[in-house]
């Protein structure tokens, strides 16, 4: 029973690692302090079983800590956030050090993605309905790049990504940005409404979901203009972002 308990201990940590954080809360992970979990954790790249703590101060300062079998890239520590940034940063990192030399914590080790679309795939045929009702199809974006984000209102990484999504549409206005989820247009609005997300709005999706499978949202698929898939991201992260805008700088 106690094993039993141990291990939704460790999903349950694992489910709010893998979110967007509140603001004031952070992960640590080998010694280094993130907003948001690397993309290579999270998607299995980083092989091995990895212990979690749950650390906390007397103050109230909290953070999620992970350590793992194999170094982080540079491509991910670029993205770590410096120890005096952090409130009581120095503390939750001392605290972090005593947990892991005592050997507390559960261990878990994350699960390699299997995509339902991947790069090379030929995007295909679509008919898709907007928010306000009109219809898109292929023809619509023929010649054209094309990047598609799947979410749902109760994705909280989806919904923290969208602002930031939104400054690509308004840097290349010659891009089309689709924005797509499985919910009604009254259900949509309630995130769309208050205009942090400005891609076309998709709704009522039934086929663009598919791509999702057993993967988790947010989902962002990059096209190219001859119509053929050059990316594909699982999940959100600043390099996962990253990489996206600069595949699109690329095409456009």
């Amino acid at each position: 029973m106690k094993l039993m308990r141990n291990f939704f201990v460790a999903v349950a940590l694992v489910l709010c690692a893998t979110a967007t954080l509140a603001k004031d809360k952070v992960i640590i992970i080998d010694g280094y302090f993130f907003k948001e979990m690397p993309a290579e954790v999270k998607n299995g790249e980083k092989s091995g079983p990895s212990a979690f703590f749950m650390l906390s101060t007397p103050n109230g300062a909290s953070a999620l800590g992970m350590t793992l079998s194999s170094q982080l890239s540079d491509e991910a520590l670029k993205f770590a956030i410096p120890v005096g940034e952090v409130e009581e940063g120095e503390e939750l990192l001392r605290r972090f050090n005593e947990a892991k030399a005592n050997g507390k914590g559960n261990s878990i080790s994350f699960a390699a993605k299997k995509p339902m679309i991947k790069a090379g795939d030929r995007f295909p045929e679509f008919s898709a309905r907007d928010i306000d009702g009109k219809t898109w199809t292929n023809a619509d974006v023929s010649g054209k790049v094309m990047v598609l984000n799947l979410w749902f209102t109760g994705c909280g990484p989806c919904r923290a990504e969208m602002p930031e999504l939104s400054r690509w549409k308004d840097e290349m206005p010659e891009v089309m940005f689709f924005s797509s989820t499985y919910e009604s247009p009254e259900v949509a609005r309630q995130v769309l409404d208050k205009g942090t997300f400005n891609w076309i709005p998709i709704v009522n999706d039934t086929q663009f979901k598919e791509f999702i499978g057993s993967n988790g949202y947010p989902l962002t698929i990059v096209i190219d203009k001859s119509g053929t898939v050059a990316m594909v991201e699982y999940g959100t992260s600043p390099e996962q972002r990253e990489r996206l805008k600069n595949k699109i700088g690329e095409l456009k």
